[in-house]
């Protein structure tokens, strides 16, 4: 007969241990997972840099200094600069200004360019193949492809993630990220590098996020907001800030794409050591070796269990798991069944589009911006970490939707800044005071939507809010270049973006000092939509 007394099981963590040696392993394990992390979301871009300042190749001119290469054979626009895809038919042959060739006519490069190898001091996929002029979208178009690869990624891995565990999803996605990444190191085309950045974007989260979880789901409930933002605010701001220099130090775009791809080895390798998470295990049926894997952690924090309490945990969880069996089984499409249910679904899916794509435009504004690419790139990453820190201290004294409305519009302010400040190091600086704010918000928002979220539709939730965030990346690259069309429109959409994901949350419940709904009738009850929230445990 089943014993009665199951419910002392339901948190096993009691028994094990909350964080002792074992979760201090995965803790170990998590942080190399989210150093690389950084280098499969960010190692792009220092593979397609294009220098803003390239010209024509004369090869009449070649051996002069460069300002009198350009001053004879290069025309010059309106505003003074000298153009990028023309140059004169016949190169003036003295040493006379610019303005005597006005008689001449212009004709697109016909032999190559020349590139300032001031600004990138490395030849990238982009100053290799000439990718400017008719060709000066390949790099969007690559991000791009890459963003539709996380798309189809986080459908595929999620489901894996779900229903065969947390540890195949970490093996075959960080195969995807090296895979796609070595071959990214030999291609010769734009065809072949889409293809293989479309293969390692499959990987864009689920390089990590199954080691986030299974770790998580194995932590005590007071060490989780510790451990979820120690490996994301030190490991991976540690490995975004590495990237540029990185590329600037091996000084070829192959060298420095098989210098990102080959370590993720190292997670392949952990996903075959690491023990799978049992709260899975134990949830799917495979209740066997969930209590195999929970002796193992009792036994490494310390603990001693007698088998009896092993026997009758057992018996609870295969009861459990029967009684799940006879019960309704939900799908994502449980949380659009009601006018109420949809609009929040709706609001929470448009505010993390509008986060994603605010996020992804501030990590690639540095390509536009008139100070050095790789210094400007690692002062923004290390704002990564007081963004990290900040809502540790502060969103369980001041809410989450105050929080996170304050940060998107203190977002949207310095996204205006960048748009209307002229000094370039001024415009850096708003830039990068921007990506902390928005950091701040891509922290407590995925905080937040787990919260407001049910228990029983929890992961198949955010699951669909993690895919169409991502369709607002995949738009952040096309949106910065139409820097080409006016200097100041990128910010100036992001700042609308930012305002409009800012004001749409205000209709969404409030979950400080609240318990996680567990059924879609409790959180279909906190869901009010207004802005001034009731007290909600009160309600329950």
């Amino acid at each position: 007969m089943p014993p009665r007394d199951c419910e002392r099981y339901d948190d096993f963590l009691l028994l094990i241990g909350d964080f002792g040696p074992f979760q201090k392993r995965l803790l170990f394990w998590m942080m190399p997972a989210a150093f690389l992390f950084a280098f499969t979301y960010f190692g792009q871009i220092f593979m397609i840099l294009l220098p803003k300042n390239h010209w024509c190749k004369v090869s009449e001119l070649q051996g002069l200094p460069e300002n009198e290469q350009k001053n004879r054979g290069i025309p010059k626009k309106s505003d003074g600069s000298y153009e990028n895809c023309f140059m004169y038919n016949i190169p003036y042959n003295s040493n006379k200004t610019n303005d005597a060739n006005e008689t001449r006519s212009k004709v697109p490069c016909n032999n190559g360019w020349i590139y300032d190898r001031k600004e990138v001091p490395y030849e990238s996929i982009a100053t290799e193949y000439d990718w400017v002029c008719d060709k000066e979208d390949f790099g969007t178009y690559s991000v791009v492809v890459y963003f539709v690869g996380c798309i189809v990624g986080c459908l595929c891995f999620g489901y894996i993630t779900d229903h065969s565990g947390r540890l195949v999803a970490l093996f075959l996605a960080n195969a995807c990220s090296m895979i796609g990444g070595c071959v990214s190191a030999v291609c010769k085309d734009f065809p072949c590098f889409a293809a293989s950045r479309f293969v390692t974007g499959l990987a864009m989260n689920y390089c990590f996020v199954p080691i986030y979880i299974l770790t998580l789901e194995n932590v005590g409930m007071k060490y989780r907001t510790l451990v979820g933002n120690l490996a994301l605010t030190f490991s991976f701001t540690l490995g975004a800030c590495l990237l540029p220099w990185l590329a600037y130090a091996f000084s070829n775009w192959r060298h420095y794409a098989m210098v990102v791809a080959v370590p993720v080895v190292l997670m392949i390798l952990t996903s075959l050591l690491a023990p799978e998470s049992p709260s899975w295990l134990l949830s799917v049926g495979k209740v066997d070796w969930g209590i195999e894997v929970l002796r193992d952690a009792a036994k490494a924090n310390g603990k001693t269990i007698s088998e009896e309490t092993w026997s009758e945990m057992k018996e609870c969880f295969e009861l459990k798991f029967a009684n799940e069996q006879l019960g309704k089984q939900y799908t994502s499409l449980d949380l659009f069944k009601t006018f109420r249910r949809c609009v929040v679904l709706i609001i929470l899916i448009v505010t993390w589009m509008t986060v994603a794509m605010a996020y992804d435009a501030h990590v690639r504004v540095v390509q536009i911006l008139d100070t050095d690419v790789f210094i400007t790139f690692s002062l923004s990453s290390l704002v990564e970490i007081p963004a990290g820190i900040v809502p540790m201290f502060l969103l369980d004294r001041i809410g989450r939707k105050p929080m996170m409305s304050a940060v998107m519009l203190l977002c949207a302010t310095c996204s205006l800044f960048v748009g209307l400040l002229k000094g370039e190091w001024y415009v850096s600086a708003a830039a990068i005071a921007a990506r902390f704010f928005i950091t701040m918000g891509y922290n407590v928002g995925q905080q937040w939507a787990s919260e407001i979220l049910p228990t029983v539709l929890r992961g198949q939730g955010l699951a669909v809010i993690n895919i169409m965030g991502q369709m607002g990346a995949l738009i952040s690259p096309v949106v910065l270049s139409t820097h080409r069309f006016y200097r100041a429109l990128p910010m100036f959409i992001i700042t609308l973006v930012s305002v409009v994901g800012a004001s749409i949350i205000l209709v969404l419940p409030e979950t400080k000092g609240a318990t996680m709904p567990q059924t879609l009738d409790e959180a279909e009850k906190r869901w009010t939509l207004r802005c001034k929230d009731r007290k909600i445990n009160a309600d329950i």
